[in-house]
């Protein structure tokens, strides 16, 4: 497991919502997601963002797309939510993988089994660079 623990900072983030899509590796939001995901590519975002958040009355739902610095820089059509400033686990790769995103998630359940770190399952963000290594934000008590 390779993790710090930070004070995440508040950011906008714009884009395209997938509803019932849980955090974690895609499971029966996926075909759904990867369409989200194409589309969004297609429009040439190049670093994606995902949040994941959790509605006590509805469950879980995501929002991909991408990082704003305004909320004038909004495309039409595309929601926006606001991560709030809050305490994260920070999950980097630790190593080679086929697959770096499942990876990372496979060390939060890790990390959380083993007790390391207590989840509010409130915000969690997924960082998915076009190049690079992905980063999962996991919101700690």
């Amino acid at each position: 497991m390779t993790f710090t623990v930070v004070k995440a900072e508040s950011c906008l983030v714009g884009g395209l919502v997938v509803p019932g899509a849980e955090p974690g590796v895609f499971g029966e939001s996926g075909d759904l997601t990867d369409f989200t995901l194409e589309r969004l590519r297609l429009r040439k975002i190049r670093d994606l963002m995902a949040v994941f958040t959790c509605h006590p009355r509805v469950g879980w739902s995501a929002v991909f797309g991408y990082r704003l610095d305004d909320p004038d820089d909004l495309e039409t059509g595309d929601s926006m939510i606001r991560v709030g400033e809050r305490y994260a686990a920070r999950f980097v790769p630790d190593g080679p993988s086929p697959d770096l995103y499942k990876d990372l998630w496979r060390q939060v359940e890790m990390a959380e089994k083993e007790g390391v770190i207590n989840r509010t399952y409130t915000q969690e963000l997924a960082v998915i660079p076009e190049r690079g290594e992905p980063v999962l934000y996991i919101s700690v008590v």
